[in-house]
Parts: C-alpha cells; structure tokens; sequence
C-alpha cells in the first residue's frame, strides 16, 4: 500500500450500497412519481443492478437530497348521507360574499 491512498483507509461504517447514479435515479423516481414507495424504487433499483437496496436506504438517500417521507393522502370514503350533507353545506355558502 502506498502512503496517501485511500483505498484501504479504515473506515467507521461500511461503503454505501448505492452509487451516485443510482442516487440520482432514486431521486428522480420520487420526484416524477410522488406515489411511489420507498420499497417500490429499492425493488426497481434491484431489478436494475441485481443488487438488493433496503427500502430504509432509498428513505435515506431522498433525506440527503433534501426530499422527506410524506404519508399517502387517504380519507375515509363518505357515505350517500355524508355526501349529501356536505353539498347541502356548500350550497347554502356558495352565495357568501366577503364583507
């Protein structure tokens, strides 16, 4: 081993499963696609490089490009009664003016 080399520098924690490119492939899933899962880019990027990701490693890589986990949207699904009150609601206000 050479002296200044870095290639067999000891090291705190072990090399990242993912490269750059990957990263950037990560990234840009997400940000095309918000829908998608962390476990679904970590099978895509599987399929791609045979080499397994752990959903909890894409996660990491889209916090240290500034992108966080967000919760999928869901509601609960209204009945006919709700659906009703609620467009009677609205359109008893629709006419409001701002004073």
């Amino acid at each position: 081993m050479q002296e200044g080399t870095t290639d067999r520098r000891g090291r705190s924690h072990p090399p990242q499963r993912t490269t750059s490119r990957e990263d950037r492939q990560i990234v840009h899933m997400e940000v095309t696609d918000h829908s998608v899962t962390s476990r679904t880019i970590a099978q895509h990027i599987e399929s791609v490089t045979n080499h397994s990701v752990s959903a909890r490693t894409i996660r990491r890589r889209l916090q240290q490009s500034g992108l966080f986990a967000r919760r999928p949207l869901f509601g609960l699904p209204l009945r006919q009664n709700h659906k009703r009150l609620r467009r009677q609601w609205c359109d008893e206000r629709r006419m409001w003016a701002a004073e």
